[in-house]
């Protein structure tokens, strides 16, 4: 498909992308955890475990109470082909990862809403004259391409960290480390993704899951987190 997506925040979906790789995807990568919620560690680690892996799959904990260098440390310490970045107050499908996989893109996240009311997606779809920045236009399925995305599931090729230099990550200018980073990636030249068919759930007091409704993504909340198990089967979308 066409060029790269401009400040205008035009969102471009499409059913299957071509990719800016060749073959197929690597199977050895790096999940890095960005941890420091310890309420929600017991449901993070069950979706964890049951979360289904490639072969030489390696995990990087974030050490110490700073996001920025959990981050840092991640793109510092990966091996293999990939990293996948994943905070530890989130649940996930047991098959996300492998999906992420498929996708032949640079980077790409699955569809993830804020935990605090309104529960807007944490996807963006450009800034305003303002440099604010504004929730994407998302489809109902498949693949959009987006400005910039919470890294919290993003999985990113390894060729996108060999082409930023260190530091990845940076917290300045009113701009949290996520959005500093999508910046470095498109000022690379790189492209970001978005699966709305993969969907990751945000912890708090609850669990918010991404759910579709005619009139776009709604948040469908869940109280009782011991249930992980039975949320990501109940709200796995179909093929």
């Amino acid at each position: 498909m066409g060029g790269r997506l401009l400040r205008d925040g035009a969102v471009v979906a499409v059913s299957r992308v071509p990719g800016t790789l060749s073959g197929r995807p690597p199977s050895g990568g790096t999940i890095g955890i960005i941890s420091g919620s310890r309420t929600c560690l017991p449901a993070f680690t069950r979706s964890l475990t049951i979360s289904a892996k490639p072969d030489d799959t390696r995990l990087i904990w974030g050490e110490g109470s700073d996001i920025v260098g959990q981050c840092n440390q991640i793109c510092r310490n990966y091996r293999g082909g990939w990293v996948w970045f994943m905070g530890d107050d989130h649940v996930f499908q047991p098959d996300l990862l492998p999906r992420l996989l498929e996708h032949q893109v640079d980077v790409v996240v699955p569809l993830c809403l804020k935990r605090t009311p309104p529960f807007d997606p944490v996807v963006y779809g450009g800034q305003n004259e303002l440099d604010q920045y504004y929730v994407a236009d998302l489809p109902q399925t498949g693949l959009a391409e987006v400005y910039a995305a919470g890294s919290a599931g993003m999985l990113v090729r390894s060729h996108v960290l060999r082409a930023i230099e260190d530091p990845w990550f940076e917290s300045h200018g009113g701009m949290n480390e996520d959005l500093t980073f999508c910046a470095k990636v498109r000022d690379a030249g790189f492209r970001i993704w978005c699966d709305v068919d993969c969907l990751l759930g945000h912890l708090s007091g609850h669990t918010v899951w991404p759910a579709r409704r005619d009139d776009g993504w709604h948040a469908d909340l869940e109280i009782d987190r011991s249930l992980v198990l039975p949320i990501v089967r109940r709200l796995k979308v179909p093929a």
